[in-house]
């Protein structure tokens, strides 16, 4: 009885610890884990350096791309999908701003500490987005979009964009807090209004339709809000699951570390 109670004690006991206010805060040290891989074994690495802006480079192309073919008469921001794909270019833009700053800087680096801040609000808000529209699209809308769910764009923008980011967030060294989910949270907040208000103006899809999505459509309010309010929950359903992904890469990147510091020791 006291051996389960002490492994109930180990799996939950950090759990507990992430719901504490002070890991709501946006501050974290050492801060070079901002523009670090977690695999680097340098302090700073080229490869690492190159591939930040690669990836910058394929989400800002993806945005471009898609803002010239599917611009539709300035439609193309009123949809969550597409806040999302453009949330992953300016993350993506961002992160590599701050590792060749850390790259190129000699002695300490000179980043402001709001700009860490808000990078790494900006990131989990993004990477919770990504997830988020890739799971709904695919489960709720693409049975009934009239375009082909297998169109270059919708494979980019409900699809890949959710691979790239999931892989990264497996690179990058900063850590999750469950509590970040109030960033995403807030987002998904300034859209739903953002839709309502759309609506009550008068506002149509590319289709013509009076609604954004049709699981978003306020002329059925109760539907609308359940949407809403289920898209919270599966938001935060989300961020436990991203959790679950930082606490593996961690054990993963712990045991290596110990192999490989058992191996030197032999």
């Amino acid at each position: 009885m006291r051996e389960g109670a002490g492994i109930c004690h180990q799996l939950c006991h950090p759990l507990a610890k992430e719901f504490q206010r002070e890991k709501l805060s946006l501050t974290h040290e050492p801060k070079e884990d901002f523009f670090r891989s977690q695999w680097q074994r340098q302090q700073k690495s080229l490869l690492w350096l190159i591939y930040r802006w690669l990836f910058a480079a394929v989400f800002t192309a993806g945005v471009v791309g898609s803002l010239i073919q599917t611009f539709g008469g300035g439609r193309w921001f009123i949809y969550l999908t597409d806040w999302g794909f453009f949330l992953c270019m300016f993350t993506g833009i961002f992160g590599a701003v701050l590792v060749t700053i850390y790259h190129f800087s000699e002695g300490s680096v000179d980043v402001p500490l709001w700009a860490l801040k808000f990078y790494w609000a900006s990131y989990w808000t993004t990477l919770s987005l990504a997830t988020l529209i890739t799971f709904i699209y695919w489960i709720f809308i693409s049975p009934i979009d009239p375009q082909s769910p297998w169109a270059l764009y919708n494979l980019w923008a409900h699809g890949f964009n959710s691979i790239l980011m999931i892989l990264d967030h497996m690179l990058v060294a900063f850590p999750v807090r469950i509590l970040h989910y109030v960033f995403p949270l807030i987002v998904g907040v300034v859209y739903a209004v953002f839709t309502l208000i759309y609506y009550y103006a008068g506002g149509v899809d590319i289709y013509g339709n009076p609604y954004i999505y049709e699981i978003l459509d306020w002329s059925k309010p109760g539907a609308a809000t359940l949407t809403v309010f289920g898209t919270f929950v599966l938001t935060f359903i989300f961020g436990c699951i991203h959790f679950g992904l930082y606490k593996l890469k961690r054990f993963i990147y712990n045991k290596r570390s110990n192999t490989h510091q058992f191996t030197l020791n032999v």
